[in-house]
């Protein structure tokens, strides 16, 4: 089994709009972002979200104008906005997104992966096929939009490793990182209140220690410009535009 689907499934769906504070917040903050990155759409486009989650990228491209095809492994978080993606412009998917291609029928304007869904790949040869597929999918000057975290420059050491991700009154969220030679097992260690008791939960994946120096090699070998790489919002951010 996917060892990342299978902790999405088993640790991760029930909380992850809780993880993120405010999901409103979050897709707020994506609008923005896409502001910042000039995505426009002054005529109808299509946009592809590859690892769409809970919506926080599908939502605000959908209210930009794209017509969105949102894919994501996890069929509880795709369904947790399924409501809201039919009152928009949104197709949800729930597939493997290295299966994308198969689901899009017309050229796209905007592919994004973001979050940190790049990480998630098994291999860097899985992360070449996402490059490879949307180089394809994309129309002239269409553009790839790509945000994963920094596991490369800086290696945490000792306590660092322990990161607090949230906490309430009945949920408390903490993550350990271990380093590898080529990925860093994430541990999110979750302790959830049922009636007066504390119940533990520890669940582990790996994600990929990814280079941006060595994506942005791999889009300019496939012809693609990159157009921006750059850290923005603690996220490495990479744009590429086919030309």
């Amino acid at each position: 089994m996917n060892r990342v689907k299978d902790h999405y499934d088993r640790q991760l769906a029930d909380i992850y709009n809780w993880m993120s504070g405010s999901p409103e917040a979050a897709i707020k903050r994506n609008y923005e972002l896409f502001q910042l990155l000039e995505v426009n759409s002054a005529a109808p486009g299509l946009a592809i979200d590859l690892g769409a989650g809970s919506g926080f990228q599908s939502i605000p491209l959908a209210e930009l104008g794209f017509s969105v095809i949102a894919v994501d492994f996890c069929a509880s978080l795709l369904s947790q906005w399924s409501t809201r993606a039919e009152q928009l412009s949104i197709r949800t998917v729930h597939d493997d997104i290295l299966n994308f291609s198969q689901y899009v029928e017309e050229k796209a304007q905007i592919i994004v992966c973001m979050g940190d869904t790049l990480t998630h790949l098994e291999s860097l040869s899985a992360v070449k096929s996402i490059l490879l597929d949307s180089d394809r999918t994309l129309a002239k000057n269409g553009k790839l939009i790509l945000t994963f975290r920094d596991y490369v420059s800086v290696e945490l050491q000792k306590t660092q490793r322990f990161i607090p991700v949230r906490s309430d009154d009945s949920t408390i969220l903490t993550c350990f990182l271990e380093y590898h030679q080529d990925v860093v097992e994430v541990y999110d260690l979750l302790y959830r209140k049922e009636g007066e008791q504390w119940v533990f939960k520890a669940s582990s994946y790996p994600k990929l220690r990814l280079d941006k120096n060595w994506v942005c090699q791999q889009l300019q070998e496939i012809g693609m410009q990159v157009i921006r790489n750059e850290i923005i919002n603690g996220m490495i951010c990479i744009v590429a535009q086919k030309i």
